[in-house]
């Protein structure tokens, strides 16, 4: 039973992340769909390939809701361009998973306060901060076993420095989240 319920989560938790990505991706341009797979498959840096049949069924559904649009037909490819509302409804899924993190954060530091059991490994890994580690691999992706254009390098470059700066601000919300809680611990000691 437990194993089925991990299927399904982990199913429904990938359809939702590359409905963001598929988003994302069309965002900075029209693009096919064997395109779009390659580009989650290279900003995940591999870790991540949607299979060709959700990847499509997402692209349909998303046209079924006006979120993108066939621009262009070329023989078995159809280019899809996103609408006005997929740019708005990926601006409200980006704020919707921001607000998610921030209230799992939330739910684990008033855990701490209030005694609660926490994990530390589910603390440890919430939110996959990035170390000082992943720099040179970072600073020099040849090292990850592909001859890379420079076009290449530079994408992959530009995402790390993108993921580095968004956990920066991460970071910053978990420090005020923790100074709220030691005040209010060092309000109670004062009662």
């Amino acid at each position: 039973m437990a194993e089925n319920y991990h299927k399904n989560f982990e199913k429904v938790l990938k359809k939702n992340f590359t409905n963001i990505f598929v988003l994302s991706i069309l965002e900075k341009g029209p693009s096919h769909g064997y395109k779009i797979g390659q580009e989650i498959e290279k900003r995940t840096l591999g870790m991540w390939t949607p299979s060709s049949s959700t990847l499509y069924w997402i692209l349909n559904n998303h046209r079924e809701q006006g979120f993108i649009k066939i621009v262009e037909k070329k023989k078995n490819k159809k280019i899809y361009e996103i609408t006005p509302l997929g740019k708005e409804t990926y601006r409200i899924m980006k704020q919707t998973q921001r607000k998610i993190r921030k209230t799992y954060r939330h739910f684990l530091t008033t855990s701490i306060i209030n005694g609660g059991s926490i994990d530390p490994e589910e603390l440890e890994l919430f939110d996959d901060v990035p170390n000082i580690q992943m720099l040179p691999t970072a600073l020099k992706p040849e090292k990850n076993g592909k001859d890379l254009t420079l076009n290449e390098k530079i994408q992959i470059l530009e995402a790390q420095r993108a993921s580095i700066i968004e956990n920066r601000d991460r970071m910053n919300d978990y420090i005020q989240d923790f100074e709220k809680a030691i005040s209010k611990l060092r309000e109670e000691l004062e009662k």
